[in-house]
């Protein structure tokens, strides 16, 4: 039985009987073929199953308290560490979630920006307040078909209300009020031998007895390339630039000054009288608020601010040397 069952070996069943090993292995294949034959009931199994799980014939171990406490600490730590990765998944997904968003929102705004400099033409720098309401509408409109995104998500990020995106979406879709225009324009122009800017062209065309604002004749105009051959001469003006490299700031805005003859300040005023123009050049002692001297001429030209200077500098002592600032 011990060999059958597998708890010992034939050879040492065999020495202990002083038989061969192989009269013990006959009859384990004996054995082994008439177990096969005869069923087993569930009782007489249930039973080898316990004898063999308690060889010693020892009574089945009974729970007590102490180990059902056990287990419930277990379970309740168990638990703590579920609701903690629970947590912590919750946590991470969060943070998808936040990542997925702002790039969502870079997105938007890189798409923004590049249609910002299209629309514009500008550098880096273009900035998307810039825009018409009408190029908003169209930034809108590009964006969103770009990104597979709604409308509406975007009218912050552009600047523009819902109403006047819808506003201008139905102005766009609708009729073009300008069509009958640019032929007119066209024609006016080239009467000019391309000579006429939009104000001459509103001319002709309020001669003609069309009427149409001077800003529309010069948006047209532009749109459509019409570029006078010669512009007209530039206004002229006297002012030739500095003539040099401006000096250092040293007065700061502050124009106190202790004693007299410390901080002059000067600048020159023009004064319209009917006999035509008139310009002052003063100095002025910013301790006492006096001026110090003045000169009076028809033209504001470098003599005009040198004679005040020099009859400011006659009224100086030998150890005066005043800041003088100007504009």
């Amino acid at each position: 039985m011990a060999v059958a069952s597998g708890r010992m070996k034939s050879r040492e069943a065999a020495a202990g009987l002083g038989v061969q090993a192989a009269v013990v292995r006959n009859r384990k294949r004996q054995m082994l073929a008439k177990s096969r034959e005869e069923p087993v009931s569930e009782t007489e199994r249930g039973k080898a199953v316990a004898r063999a799980g308690n060889p010693a014939g020892a009574r089945p171990a009974v729970p007590n308290s102490s180990d059902a406490a056990g287990l419930a600490d277990a379970l309740a730590s168990m638990q703590r560490k579920v609701a903690e990765l629970q947590a912590r998944l919750d946590a991470l997904d969060a943070d998808v979630e936040r990542q997925r968003r702002e790039k969502r929102e870079l997105d938007v705004e890189i798409v923004i920006r590049r249609g910002t400099l299209e629309l514009l033409g500008k550098g880096p720098g273009a900035d998307p307040e810039n825009l018409t309401s009408r190029e908003k509408a169209i930034l809108v409109k590009q964006t969103g078909e770009r990104l597979g995104v709604t409308a509406k998500s975007l009218f912050d990020a552009v600047g523009i209300p819902h109403s006047t995106y819808h506003y201008q979406t139905d102005a766009m879709n609708g009729p073009d009020r300008d069509a009958w225009l640019p032929p007119l324009v066209e024609e006016a122009f080239e009467n000019s031998e391309k000579r006429y800017g939009y104000k001459r062209v509103h001319l002709e065309l309020k001669g003609m007895g069309i009427t149409a604002s001077a800003k529309r004749v010069m948006r047209l105009m532009a749109k459509h390339g019409m570029v006078p051959l010669h512009k007209s001469a530039k206004r002229y003006g006297s002012y030739k630039g500095e003539p040099a490299k401006a000096p250092a700031d040293l007065v700061n805005r502050d124009f106190h000054a202790e004693r007299p003859n410390m901080l002059w300040g000067t600048d020159l005023t023009e004064f319209s009288i009917p006999a035509g123009k008139a310009y002052l050049s003063p100095i002025i002692d910013c301790h006492d608020r006096l001026p110090v001297a003045w000169t009076i001429g028809t033209s504001p030209n470098a003599a005009l601010a040198n004679g005040m200077l020099s009859d400011a500098c006659s009224t100086l002592g030998e150890d005066e040397k005043p800041v003088i600032h100007s504009d």
